[in-house]
Formats: C-alpha cells, sequence, structure tokens
C-alpha cells in the first residue's frame, strides 16, 4: 500500500498472541472455589497431583478453606506426604474442618512428624476440642510423674510443646494440672505458651504455679501472669500473695504487663486502690485507659478521687471513658462538660458529649443536647445522637450487610494468580495516621482475595481520613470504618481466607463479625493472641512502626493508606 505523499506505508505488527499458562488456569479456578464456597472435587484431584509442590500445598488447604468434606480423608492421608508443605497444610486443613475422625493420625504426627508437620497437627487438635482431649492430654503426659522428661511432647522441639500447649487452651476448661508442670520448661516460649493459657482462661487450679513467675525475666510471661491475678482466679486463700505479685507488677518496666496489671487489679475492688490511682499518672497513655476502664468499681462514689482522676489526664479518650463512669454513677463531677464538649470544632468531642455505647437513662438535658447534635455537620455525630433519642435503625454493623458476591469472571482470577499469588517480591503499605507511620507487609499468595481488596480500597483512597474506632490496650487496634456516618455497614462481603500464618505481635488481620462477613474494616494486634488463630485471616504483619501501633488511642485519624 502507498499513502497519498507515496511513501510505502508499512503494515501494523499484529501482537503475538500470550499463550495461556494452563498453571495460572487452574490456580485461577481454585481461586474461584474458594470465593464462592463451590466445591470442585475434580479440580481437588487434579491439582493434588500436580507437579508444582506450592499448588499441591495449596490444593490440600483448600480442602480445609472450602470444607470439600468428600476429600477430607485424602488430607488425612496426606499427613505422610513426602512434601513437608503440603503435608503441614493437609494437617491445618484438617483442623480447620474439625475432623474428628483424624484424631488418631494427627497425635501420630505430633509424635513423630517433621516440625512443621507437627506444628499444624497440634494445632488441629485443638480445634477438633473435646473429640482430642485425651490425646492433648496424652501428649503433654498426663498422670505421668516427669512430663517434662517422659511425655511425648517432651521429645519434641519447644516450638511443638508450645504448639501442644496452646492447643489444650481450646479445650474449655483447660487441664490446669497437665499444663502447670511446663511452667518450669527451660524453654521460655513453652512457658509463654503455658501462662498464656492459664492466665486466658483464669485457672484458678494454676494460678499458684503462675504467681511463682512473677519476676520472671520474659515479660510476655509477666503479662500472663498479672492476667492470671484477678480476684475471681486466685480465689479467697490466694488472694493476699495476687496483691503482693500485682503491687509490683502495676510498677513493672514494660507497659503490656502494666495493662493487664491493671485490670486484674481493678477486679479486687478498693484492696488495691493507691497503686491502681498511681497508674492515672502512667507516661503511656493506654495504660492509663486501661486503669480508667475499671475505676467504676473501685471508686464508687468518692467524688474526691473521681475529681482526681479527671485532674490528672487531659486526654480525649481517659476523659471519654472517665465521663461515662462518672454519668453512670451520677458523680458531681466534670458538670457541665458536655455542653463544652458539644460545640468542641473537633468532632470527636461532640460524639463525646452524647456518650457511646452507653446504656444510661437519658435525661432531659441530654436530649436537648442530642437534639441539637442530630443536625450535626459530622454524619458520626449525627447518627449517635439519633441512637441516644432511641433510632436504633442502624445502630451497628451488619445489620444490612450484603450476601457474598456470587464470583467473578474467570479473568480477574487470573489476574490475581499472575499480580498476586505468582509474585516473587513483596508488596507493602503504609498506613499514615496522626501519631506517625505503620508500615506493612502483605501475605499476598497466602490471602489473595483479601490483600487484592485491601490494595484496591486503599489506592482508591478509601481508608483517607478513617478513625480507629477500636483500640483495646494490649489487646488490638482497628481501622476500616469507611462508612460516612461510622456504622460500619460494608457494601461488599469477603470471605475469610484461613492460613497458617498466626496472630503474632503486628498481625495484620481480616475484622469479620461472623462467617464471611469481612469488607474494609482491618485490625492489628499488640500482642500474641493465638485463640484468633483459625477465627480471622491473618493477611499481613507490621514491619515498621511498633511504636506507632503502641502508641495509637480510640478516635486517632488514619490520614491515608497508601501503596509506595
Amino acid at each position: 500500500m502507498v499513502a497519498c505523499g507515496g511513501t510505502p506505508q508499512r503494515p501494523t505488527p499484529v501482537p503475538e498472541p500470550v499463550p495461556e499458562d494452563p498453571g495460572v488456569r487452574r490456580d485461577a479456578r481454585l481461586l474461584a472455589m474458594l470465593d464462592t464456597r463451590a466445591p470442585d472435587t475434580l479440580l481437588i484431584d487434579a491439582l493434588l497431583l500436580d507437579p508444582d509442590p506450592a499448588r499441591r500445598a495449596r490444593a490440600a488447604l483448600a480442602i480445609g478453606q472450602g470444607l470439600v468434606r468428600a476429600r477430607i480423608p485424602r488430607a488425612r492421608v496426606l499427613l505422610v506426604d513426602g512434601d513437608t508443605g503440603v503435608a503441614a497444610n493437609a494437617a491445618y486443613a484438617l483442623g480447620l474442618a474439625r475432623d474428628t475422625g483424624g484424631v488418631e493420625a494427627l497425635e501420630r504426627a505430633v509424635i513423630g512428624a517433621p516440625d512443621v508437620v507437627a506444628r499444624e497437627a497440634a494445632w488441629a487438635l485443638g480445634e477438633i476440642g473435646e473429640r482430642a482431649r485425651p490425646s492433648l492430654r496424652r501428649l503433654l503426659g498426663a498422670g505421668v510423674p516427669w512430663p517434662l522428661s517422659a511425655s511425648p511432647a517432651a521429645a519434641r522441639a519447644p516450638a511443638i510443646r508450645s504448639a501442644v500447649l496452646l492447643a489444650t487452651g481450646r479445650l474449655e476448661p483447660a487441664p490446669a494440672q497437665d499444663l502447670t508442670p511446663w511452667l518450669r520448661d527451660p524453654a521460655v516460649d513453652v512457658v509463654r505458651a503455658a501462662a498464656y493459657v492459664i492466665g486466658r482462661q483464669a485457672l484458678a487450679a494454676g494460678a499458684r504455679a503462675a504467681f511463682a513467675l512473677r519476676a520472671h525475666p520474659d515479660d510476655e510471661v509477666r503479662q500472663h501472669v498479672a492476667r492470671t491475678m484477678t480476684a475471681a482466679a486466685v480465689g479467697d486463700s490466694l488472694r493476699p500473695l495476687a496483691r503482693v505479685a500485682l503491687r509490683a507488677l502495676l510498677q513493672d518496666a514494660d507497659e503490656r504487663v502494666r495493662i493487664n496489671a491493671a485490670r486484674s487489679a481493678a477486679t479486687h475492688g478498693t484492696m488495691l486502690i493507691e497503686e491502681l490511682s498511681l497508674r492515672l499518672w502512667d507516661p503511656v497513655a493506654n495504660v492509663r485507659v486501661a486503669t480508667v476502664e475499671g475505676l467504676g468499681d473501685v471508686y464508687g462514689m468518692d467524688t474526691t478521687r473521681w475529681q482526681r482522676a479527671w485532674d490528672a489526664d487531659t486526654t480525649r479518650h481517659v476523659r471519654q471513658l472517665l465521663l461515662g463512669h462518672i454519668r453512670r454513677l451520677r458523680v458531681p463531677v466534670a458538670v457541665g462538660i458536655e455542653q463544652v464538649w458539644s460545640v468542641h470544632p473537633d468532632w470527636r468531642y461532640r460524639l463525646a458529649a452524647i456518650g457511646t455505647g452507653e446504656r444510661t437513662p437519658i435525661d432531659s438535658a441530654t436530649r436537648a443536647l442530642a437534639t441539637r447534635l442530630s443536625a450535626d455537620s459530622n454524619p458520626r455525630v449525627q447518627r449517635q445522637a439519633r441512637i441516644r433519642l432511641g433510632d436504633r435503625s442502624g445502630a451497628g454493623p451488619g445489620v444490612t450487610l450484603p450476601p457474598p458476591a456470587p464470583g467473578r469472571p474467570m479473568t480477574e482470577y487470573e489476574s490475581i494468580v499472575r499480580d498476586l499469588v505468582n509474585r516473587v517480591t513483596p508488596i507493602r503499605a503504609v498506613v499514615e495516621t496522626e501519631r506517625g507511620a505503620i508500615t506493612l507487609e502483605l501475605f499476598a499468595r497466602e490471602a489473595p482475595l483479601i490483600v487484592e481488596s485491601f490494595l484496591r480500597l486503599a489506592n482508591a483512597g478509601a481508608y483517607g481520613n478513617t478513625v480507629f474506632h477500636r483500640v483495646v490496650p494490649n489487646f488490638v487496634v482497628q481501622d476500616g470504618d469507611i462508612t460516612p456516618d461510622g456504622s460500619g455497614r460494608g457494601t461488599f462481603r469477603l470471605r475469610e481466607s484461613f492460613t497458617r500464618r498466626r496472630h503474632g505481635r503486628g498481625c495484620l488481620g481480616l475484622a469479620t463479625s461472623g462467617p464471611d462477613t469481612g469488607g474494609s474494616q482491618y485490625y492489628l494486634c499488640h500482642s500474641a493472641q493465638p485463640h484468633l488463630d483459625g477465627r480471622y485471616t491473618v493477611f499481613g504483619e507490621v514491619i515498621d512502626g511498633f511504636d506507632v501501633m503502641d502508641r495509637l488511642l480510640q478516635g486517632d485519624r488514619v490520614l491515608s493508606v497508601r501503596v509506595p
């Protein structure tokens, strides 16, 4: 062909078609199966024969993730697979499926399988629960005079002993007599695990043994000891000893120990009132928050102490908590503060003026204030004002959750596989808060559907100007309510993608309010929370900014979440 000017034109080259990668296609089909919860046994069978060990491992895990019950017997067989990634995922899958038929095989795996498999097998026994109680007790050496040297667990590495102890913590109640010997284990991880279970369940039978560890050199052990020293757990005979321990733990160098000690001290009523009151001047705000939370049962109608508490701290969230106690008890302190806060330029003070989460009867002054603020410029304040006036329509998250998406076009799943599952370099995100930046690394391979959603929302600016609407000291900070009025109502739903990632300090998890109710909300853990493993999806972790995470208070702003 010749153009008007007589210059020959070269034909436009036709791009070569990109050959379809059959592996990508198979992985995409597996993602689609998990996303829609439509079990495909033929697909699982094919993937378990795949030459790629990573794909076989994903298929083994999918048996539990997607509850492909027809293939649970196959997962039991895979416990002895030559590839430890496949075998470990199979063990975890049996735990997700609560497979009572696999108890014996899982017990054998704890005793003799490679460490990575034994750890997941122990976790699975805990998930199975009561049917696995005899196995877990045997592993810990129930009835053996010297369990630390003569039990099956004693022959395994500390990580496996810890896993068995944490699994025993799933039993209600956990057998304290089997746990307490392990508080003398030479490995600190094992002591942590035993102390965690005793503290979390407030096991009275383990309190005396825990008391002996009140000065343990490991701060996490001391956290669990402090948690154990509640009045209910220690009973009448140990209460004097517990108070001795708490007096020291309330002054511990570690802030997380002081947080747990403050909560336990409050259960002793006025017996530790002076020591607890000193924490109102603690240099760490979240220690002061934990202290104030329990003061209602300690200070009672002592107006002088309430006034001192009010004067001690001007932090917004601390004073908001104090105001809640004062209103509930009708103590004549901070009179008229609601009117002052109701015209504050910061909407968070106006919200606090109404009262959040309170069930106290509404008087005429509060009714008038709520009526005025029901027309506030901030949607969150408007909504809370309407709730206080008795309009509870949309009062809580999840009221009108849409059903989970029916699925996506296969091309979208293929794109997620290429961009996330097959990605070699790590993906990071930076949460910019008013107190500083927190850098996250996302687990794209393990939880691609959740990571894809998080990245999409971050890149769209959805997390800009949200707030940490839930902060529980030494537990979690939670963000991601992107609704204008703070109702938490999602416009979409994500299914869980349970993986073998654990709830360690700084983990990033998908917040849910029931099965398959994930969305935009996420949380970060202040400390290890093993009881959440397998109940919520961990899809990342903090790699920088732990100090920022620790300083966050409820109501602090998120400026943005950006992906560098």
